[in-house]
């Protein structure tokens, strides 16, 4: 029996050997001058997103080096220094090797070793270094009348510029069919009105072919900040000088309307364009926008039902819950005296409810704010209620006191998972509700200039 047990051990390596050996590894290696001894860190770039996946310690020269495994994700990369730069890379199973002086522009990146890459960055500095001097002419023609001779030579070396950075885009593109780098450029490269065109018509061509090379079916674009950063940009398109807050909402609504008809070619990268547009719309308090997108969203006809599917759903239905004009869900809870809270027998014209924590930095600057209205108005026309985040109840109590925050104070001790958060479907603080005398909500306003403005149109 021993000599079965060293014979079955013996195969047992030679298998863990031999599938160590066939597992291919590909390594980043980087100097960055100026971060001896420092950590450096990989991240995964998924949309305006980055996910830390390792880190190392680099040497005394700023030289590091991390390793891949062959199951490594192709997509975009993001070496993250802690200083002022963070160095963009492709990864498409080969071995890459760069320097940096650690200057914050592209053309400070050397890549010694890697094809994708070497694409990736010729044009990152066409595009970059001849797009700047594009804006430069452009205020410099404006000095000058159009009849000028100097205007004339300005005028040509502009759309010579131009004509630079398109046809280099289009040489890579060519030259490079297969790569990731190809991939990437054909969506990301600049669109150009022609030459001479009145702004409107600028604009409207602008918007009409900004998507022309972008294939919303291509997964691999959700593995790079290249998608999202074409949907800002086609987003400002729509932006007008001039416009109202009105305008500008429904010219951004027909501009999502627009993204999402062509995003929905694909399941995942339609999940994640209405992701992407819900959490920018929420950062910047676009109630008009979020409500737009919860009422059309076309979820229901996406035929997987993903875990993605069903996050969006949820938060879809918590917005069109919580949408301007909607009673604000009532409540049962003890203050921080005891008392029972109820929502529904508040009595005052407007009630302000602010889910805040004592360890958030962003309430310490709104709060005083909330406050210097509270104090100075009859309980009977303005009400106060504060749901704090917090779990330990020794801080949270030390908050309310040293700040003199005398309305009502509720803390459920229970972090993101108190029933009254859940039901408001806080994820963020601070974050407010306006209501009016019959608890419908007016405003949800997210910074002290909003909040302000708010309080004024009531």
């Amino acid at each position: 029996m021993t000599g079965l047990k060293k014979i079955s051990l013996s195969i047992v390596l030679i298998i863990i050997f031999s599938l160590n050996a066939n597992s291919q590894q590909y390594s980043i290696n980087g100097t960055v001058s100026q971060l001896g001894n420092s950590t450096v860190y990989l991240a995964k770039i998924i949309g305006q997103a980055t996910k830390v996946i390792d880190t190392a310690i680099c040497n005394e020269a700023g030289s590091f080096k991390f390793i891949l495994d062959e199951n490594a994700a192709i997509g975009m990369y993001s070496i993250i220094t802690g200083g002022q730069q963070n160095i963009e890379l492709l990864y498409n199973h080969e071995d890459i090797r760069f320097i940096s002086s650690g200057s914050t522009t592209d053309d400070n990146v050397q890549i010694i070793e890697s094809v994708e890459n070497l694409i990736w960055y010729d044009y990152l500095y066409t595009k970059g270094f001849n797009q700047y001097k594009r804006e430069v002419i452009e205020q410099l023609m404006m000095s000058y009348p159009p009849g000028d001779d100097y205007y004339k030579y300005t005028e040509n070396y502009y759309q010579k510029l131009q004509h630079t950075i398109s046809d280099r885009c289009a040489e890579l593109i060519s030259n490079n069919p297969n790569t990731l780098a190809a991939r990437y450029i054909n969506v990301d490269m600049p669109v150009f009105a022609p030459y001479g065109m009145e702004d409107s018509e600028k604009q409207a061509y602008l918007i009409h072919h900004h998507f022309d090379n972008t294939d919303f079916s291509d997964t691999l674009l959700l593995r790079s900040n290249i998608l999202t950063s074409k949907i800002i940009k086609y987003l400002s398109l729509y932006q007008n000088p001039g416009d109202s807050k009105e305008q500008l909402e429904d010219n951004l609504i027909v501009a999502v309307d627009s993204i999402l008809d062509k995003a929905i070619v694909e399941q995942k990268v339609y999940e994640s364009v209405v992701g992407f547009l819900l959490n920018g719309f929420e950062a910047i308090g676009f109630e008009k926008g979020l409500e737009h997108i919860a009422e059309q969203n076309q979820l229901s006809e996406l035929c997987v039902n993903t875990d993605r599917k069903e996050d969006l759903e949820q938060k879809m239905e918590m917005i069109k819950k919580l949408a301007i004009g909607k009673t604000a869900p009532d409540f049962s809870v003890k203050d921080v005296d005891g008392r029972i809270v109820e929502l529904n027998n508040i009595d005052a014209e407007t009630t302000i409810l602010v889910f805040w924590a004592s360890w958030c930095p962003h309430c310490t600057e709104i709060l005083p704010v909330l406050k210097e209205y509270y104090d100075k108005e009859n309980t009977d026309k303005l009400q106060l209620i504060a749901i704090s985040i917090d779990e330990n109840e020794d801080d949270f109590k030390n908050a309310v006191k040293s700040h003199s925050y005398d309305w009502i104070n509720i803390a459920e001790l229970k972090g993101w998972e108190g029933p009254t958060v859940l039901e408001y479907g806080v994820h963020a603080t601070p974050t407010i509700f306006i209501l009016d005398k019959d608890k419908k909500i007016v405003a949800k306003p997210t910074n002290k200039d909003s909040f302000r403005k708010a309080m004024e149109n009531i």
